[in-house]
């Protein structure tokens, strides 16, 4: 991606501190933008903040829990004391849950998933989008997951949950097309990393696989024969947050190695 295709914009990325996260906040600063890193865990987000620095943009860190209202109203108020005006956000928190049978998925940790993964991106696009309206521009971009529209067995709430954030991310770009605001959703296969050893051992505790098996049944379905990359999704994300995507606004854009293509 283009040095300078972001320069004099500030972000605001959900979920910063580590994994996908961190690859998109450095990929936005590497493209030129301050940014804002907003979570619960501090001191991850603080390092990565560090790193934004070396970069040579601005970052600070707001703390957020995006499951209370109050928290990411006050961590939106925070952010925007601190820099003046956020031109990018971006949503990224999220949580894979249980693996289950539907019969058997826990009510609580269903409520739980949707509050982090859907109800979660609600609110906080909630906080910031009447900043966008009252500045009249504005772009957001959501990460969700091949999982809402190719679900994987005993993973009810979480392939709802990034289901969910297709019609949320639709329905901002048409609520916020009339006043500049953009809004599109990125849906990644399966990406190397934490996240993705975390739900290949579910499977396995859940149905006795071999994790090898699991791991590339991932892979090998997909045209490519590869995982994605962390650094895909967050080169998607710039590219969507740039004025290279100046007429892309409510787009679900697969970065799934041919995995999904619909």
């Amino acid at each position: 991606m283009g040095r300078m295709m972001l320069a004099g914009r500030t972000a605001l990325v959900t979920g910063a501190g580590g994994g996908i996260g961190r690859e998109i906040t450095l990929a936005l600063a590497r493209a030129g933008a301050d940014v804002i890193l907003a979570g619960r865990s501090i001191d991850a987000m603080a390092a990565v903040a560090d790193e934004v620095r070396a970069i040579g943009q601005k970052s600070e860190v707001v703390s957020m829990d995006v499951t209370a209202p109050d928290s990411v109203n006050a961590a939106v108020e925070s952010a925007l004391r601190h820099v003046g005006a956020i031109d990018i956000l971006v949503c990224n928190s999220g949580i894979s849950g249980p693996a289950a049978p539907v019969w058997e998925y826990p009510v609580d940790a269903w409520r739980h998933v949707q509050d982090v993964n859907l109800t979660g991106v609600f609110l906080t696009c909630r906080a910031l989008l009447p900043h966008m309206v009252e500045r009249g521009s504005g772009t957001v971009v959501v990460i969700g997951s091949i999982a809402g529209k190719r679900p994987s067995p005993n993973r009810s709430g979480y392939s709802s949950s990034k289901a969910g954030l297709v019609a949320l991310v639709r329905t901002i770009a048409l609520d916020g097309g009339p006043y500049g605001i953009r809004a599109n959703l990125v849906s990644p296969g399966g990406v190397a990393g934490a996240n993705l050893d975390n739900i290949i051992q579910q499977n396995v505790d859940a149905t006795g696989a071999d994790a090898e098996t699991v791991r590339a049944s991932y892979r090998d379905a997909a045209p490519l024969r590869r995982l994605v990359e962390p650094g895909d999704v967050a080169d998607a994300v710039v590219y969507l947050a740039s004025d290279a995507a100046t007429n892309v606004t409510g787009a679900d854009l697969n970065v799934t190695a041919g995995l999904v293509m619909h």
